[in-house]
C-alpha cells in the first residue's frame, strides 16, 4: 500500500473552508471526524519550520462561530503530542548512540560468518565476557563483568509440526591448548531453557559462561539481546526430529533430503540427542561398502539385517506398523555382526563406541522413548538381551516400541505432546525376544529368526565376521541416504509401492490362516519390498533366498502367540507334572492325599480316560502364577472346543471326594495333541511377484537438492 504523505496543515485549511460554509449543526460532526488519532499523529509529527502555520491555521479554527475553545484545546493535545514524539525521537537516538556493533567489539574470525548483531544499551562485550554498565552511588559509570565470554542466541527454529520454538545459544570457548583461536560453540535448546533460571544452568556442563550466581544477569542479558536484534537473528523452519517430514522429506543429521520445491528445514534436535545425531554419518566409499556385503552374500541371516534397516523408512509410505526383527542364537554365531550391517546403512556400526549407532538393551525405558521418537523413521537397534537385570524391562520397552507412541506427561503449562514414531527394532539376544514377554498382542510384532547370521564351520564364521566388522567401520552410511534420495523423488509413485506391499502381505499371510500370521506377514512383506528396493540400487543379492527363514517365523509366531494355545500348553504341562494332585489319578491313588488337597480329578488309570477336571478356582490360581488370565483364555479353550463343558459355561461339575465340584476339564484329544506337536520344518515357498517396475528402472539423482549432503559420494 502506498505511503500517505498528504500534509495535515493542507487538510486542515481545508477544513476551516468548509466549516465557514457549513450549517451549524453540522460543524461539530465535521470536527469530530477530522481530529481522529490518527490525524493527531500526524501534526504531531509536524517539522518546526511549520510552527508559525499550525498557529495561524488554529487562529484561523477558532474564528469559525462555535469553533474557539474547541480549536484552543486541540492545539494543546497537538503540542502535547508533539513533545511525546520528541522525547521517543530523543530516546531512540540516545540508545542507538550507546549501541555497540560486534564487528566492533570482537575479532573477525569471530563475526565474519554471522549477522552484525547490535549490542544493547547499556552493555559491552568483548572476548573477555559480557558487561554491564551501571551507575554507582556517586553517579560515576562502572563497568561490571556478567558473564566470562561472550553469549548470545546463535538462531531461532519453529518445529513445523508441535509449533515449538527452538534456539541454538553460541558462547565463544577458548581453544585448545597449544594452538587455534576462540571459537563459537553451539547447543540447541528450546526457548524456554535460554529464559528460565532453572533451566540455562543445565548449559554449565557445556562450558556455557553461566552459573548459579550470575544466572540472572546473563538472563537478562539475552532478554535485551534478542529484543534489539530481532531482525537480524534467523528465524528458520524447523524440525526436532530425523526421518520422514510432513511434507514428504526427509532429515538427517548431515542434511535435508528434499525436492527443489520444498523448503529446508534445520534440525533442532531435543536434549541429549547428540551421540545419535554424530553416530548418523558417512564414512568411507558407497564402493567400499558393497565389497564389504560380497563377504555376506552366502550368509542370509545377515543380509536380513540390511532390509530390516531399509524397511524401517519404507514402514510410513507403505502404512505398516511398528515391528521388531530378533536374531536369538548362542554366542559368538554372529549376532552383533548382523547388527553392525544393519547400522552400516545409516551410520557409524559400532557397539562399543559412543559414537555408534549400536546401543544396549539395558538402556532405560525413558532414554529408549526419546531415542525412538527422535529416529522417527529409522531402526532402533539394540545389543544383546542378556545385559538386561529384570525380564519385565524387555517386556516394557518391546511393547512401548511397538506402540509407537510415548507416554502421556503433564507439565506445569498443561500436557507434554507425546512422542510417536513408524520404524523397525532390530535385536539380538541367546534367547528369543518373544521369551520376555507373555503379551499375544506384543509377541505378534516380533518377527524371531533363529540360527547362526555367520554361518558356516567356527574358524571360517569367525574370519568372515572379523573382516566385516572391520571394514564396516571404514565403510559405512550410504545406502540408507540413497534409499531416501529415490523414496522422495519418486513420492509420486508411493501408491505403486502400497500396492506391491499389499500384494505380498497377502501372498504371505496365506500360509498361516490366523490373525497373528496377517499380521507378521505385513512385516515379512516390508522387509520383501525392501529388498527389491537394494537389490534395484545395486546391493548385490543374496545366493539364498533369506525371505523363506522370515516365512518359519510366520509359522512359528502364529503359533508363539497364541495366548490360548500357550495356556492350555501350560496347564496341560502342569498336570502332567503334578498327577499326584488330581482325585483319581494312579499317582495319587499310590501316594494318598496330596499335600495341600486335590486340584481337581484325573482317572489316568482308565485307558478310556477322556479329560483332566481343574478345579475352577485351582486352575485360576495356577494360570495368574504364569501370567495367564483365566477369564481370557479359558473362553477361548470353549470356542475352540477344547474342553467338556455344559450349555451353561465352561465349567463341568466332576466328583471329587465325594464331593460334585465345577470343574474345566481339558479334552483329552486336545491335550495329547498339543504336547506332541512339533515345529514345522522350513520349506521353500515361491515369493510374490514384484510389481514395481519403478523399482527396476535407472534411478536418476541429477536434480535432487540434497543440502550437505549434495556431494557425498
Amino acid at each position: 500500500m502506498a505511503e500517505d504523505t498528504t500534509n495535515p496543515l493542507d487538510e486542515l485549511a481545508e477544513l476551516i473552508q468548509t466549516l465557514q460554509t457549513a450549517e451549524s449543526k453540522e460543524r461539530l460532526g465535521l470536527f469530530a471526524d477530522f481530529f481522529d488519532a490518527d490525524r493527531l499523529g500526524k501534526f504531531a509529527l509536524v517539522p518546526k519550520t511549520d510552527d508559525m502555520r499550525l498557529e495561524t491555521l488554529f487562529m484561523q479554527l477558532g474564528s469559525v462561530r462555535g469553533m474557539s475553545g474547541r480549536a484552543k484545546d486541540t492545539l494543546k493535545l497537538v503540542r502535547k503530542a508533539q513533545r511525546q514524539a520528541l522525547s521517543e525521537a530523543e530516546d531512540l537516538l540516545n540508545q542507538i548512540s550507546n549501541m555497540g556493533l560486534f564487528k566492533d567489539s570482537l575479532p573477525d574470525y569471530l563475526t565474519d560468518k554471522i549477522p552484525n548483531y547490535l549490542v544493547p544499551g547499556g552493555y559491552e562485550i568483548d572476548l573477555g565476557g559480557v558487561y554491564s554498565m551501571q551507575a554507582d552511588d556517586f553517579g560515576n559509570t562502572k563497568r561490571v563483568k556478567i558473564a566470562t565470554a561472550p553469549i548470545i542466541i546463535m538462531k531461532r527454529g519453529r518445529d513445523a509440526e508441535t509449533g515449538h520454538m527452538q534456539i541454538e545459544v553460541a558462547w565463544v570457548e577458548p581453544p585448545p591448548p597449544g594452538s587455534g583461536k576462540p571459537s563459537w560453540r553451539t547447543r540447541t535448546v528450546e526457548r524456554s531453557v535460554a529464559f528460565d533460571s532453572k533451566k540455562l544452568t543445565s548449559l554449565i556442563d557445556f562450558g556455557a559462561p553461566v552459573t548459579s550466581v550470575n544466572i540472572g544477569d546473563v538472563i537478562r542479558w539475552m532478554t535485551a539481546f534478542e529484543d534489539i536484534n530481532q531482525s537480524k537473528i534467523p528465524l528458520v523452519n524447523g524440525a526436532s526430529r530425523l526421518g520422514w517430514q510432513r511434507d514428504g522429506s526427509f532429515l538427517l543429521p548431515d542434511g535435508h533430503i528434499r525436492t527443489d520445491t520444498q523448503q529446508e528445514l534445520k534440525l533442532f534436535p531435543v536434549e541429549g540427542m547428540d551421540p545419535i545425531m554424530r553416530s548418523l554419518k558417512i564414512g568411507g566409499t558407497w564402493e567400499g561398502w558393497l565389497q564389504t556385503i560380497e563377504f555376506l552374500r552366502d550368509h542370509p541371516l545377515a543380509m536380513l539385517a540390511i532390509y530390516s534397516s531399509v524397511a524401517s523408512c519404507l514402514n510410513k509410505i507403505v502404512r505398516c506398523s511398528n515391528f521388531a526383527i530378533d536374531w536369538s542364537n548362542e554366542t559368538s554365531k554372529g549376532k552383533t555382526t548382523s547388527l553392525r550391517v544393519g547400522a552400516s546403512v545409516w551410520g557409524y556400526p559400532s557397539d562399543n563406541d559412543e559414537e555408534g549407532f549400536i546401543y544396549s538393551w539395558d538402556s532405560t525405558k525413558v532414554w529408549v522413548e526419546r531415542a525412538s521418537g527422535f529416529l522417527n523413521s529409522l531402526p532402533l537397534i539394540l545389543d544383546e538381551t542378556k545385559r538386561v537385570k529384570h525380564k519385565k524391562h524387555v517386556a516394557d520397552v518391546l511393547y512401548d516400541f511397538c506402540s509407537g507412541k510415548g507416554r502421556g506427561r503433564g507439565t506445569l503449562q498443561g500436557v507434554q505432546t507425546s512422542l510417536t514414531w513408524n520404524a523397525v527394532l532390530m535385536s539380538t539376544g541367546e534367547q528369543r525376544l518373544t521369551s520376555f514377554t507373555n503379551d499375544g498382542g506384543t509377541r505378534a510384532r516380533v518377527l524371531a529368526v533363529v540360527g547362526a547370521p555367520i554361518s558356516g564351520p567356527p574358524q571360517t564364521a569367525r574370519v568372515v565376521a572379523d573382516t566385516v566388522r572391520g571394514r564396516l567401520h571404514a565403510h559405512y552410511g550410504h545406502l540408507g541416504r540413497k534409499v531416501v534420495q529415490y523414496l522422495v523423488y519418486h513420492k509420486d509413485s508411493w501408491d505403486d509401492f502400497r500396492e506391491a506391499f499389499e500384494s505380498r502381505r497377502d501372498s504371505y499371510a496365506s500360509i498361516t490362516n490366523t490373525a497373528v500370521g496377517g499380521r507378521l506377514a505385513a512385516y515379512v512383506a516390508c522387509i520383501d519390498l525392501a529388498q527389491a528396493v537394494c537389490e534395484a540400487l545395486g546391493v548385490p543379492a543374496p545366493h539364498e533366498d533369506p525371505i523363506q527363514y522370515l516365512i518359519q517365523a510366520i509359522r512359528e509366531g502364529a503359533d508363539d502367540s497364541d495366548r490360548a494355545r500357550d495356556a492350555f500348553l501350560s496347564a496341560a504341562s502342569w498336570a502332567a507334572l503334578n498327577r499326584h494332585r488330581f482325585y483319581k489319578s494312579l499317582a495319587a491313588e499310590k501316594e494318598g492325599r496330596a499335600f495341600g488337597g486335590y486340584v481337581g480329578r484325573w482317572t489316568d488309570g482308565d485307558p478310556n480316560w477322556s479329560f483332566i477336571a481343574f478345579e475352577k478356582s485351582e486352575l485360576r490360581k495356577m494360570l495368574d502364577s504364569r501370567s495367564f488370565n483365566y477369564d481370557e483364555v479359558v473362553p477361548q479353550w470353549r470356542a475352540r472346543g477344547w474342553l467338556r463343558d455344559t450349555q451353561r459355561g465352561p465349567t463341568y461339575n466332576c466328583s471329587v471326594e465325594g464331593v460334585s465340584v465345577p470343574c474345566v476339564c481339558m479334552r483329552r484329544e486336545i491335550y495329547e495333541e498339543i504336547l506332541r506337536k512339533e515345529a514345522p520344518k522350513v520349506v521353500d515357498i515361491e515369493a510374490p511377484v514384484a510389481q514395481v517396475a519403478l523399482i527396476e528402472e535407472t534411478v536418476s539423482y541429477e536434480d535432487a537438492t540434497w543440502s550437505s549432503l549434495a556431494d557425498y559420494n
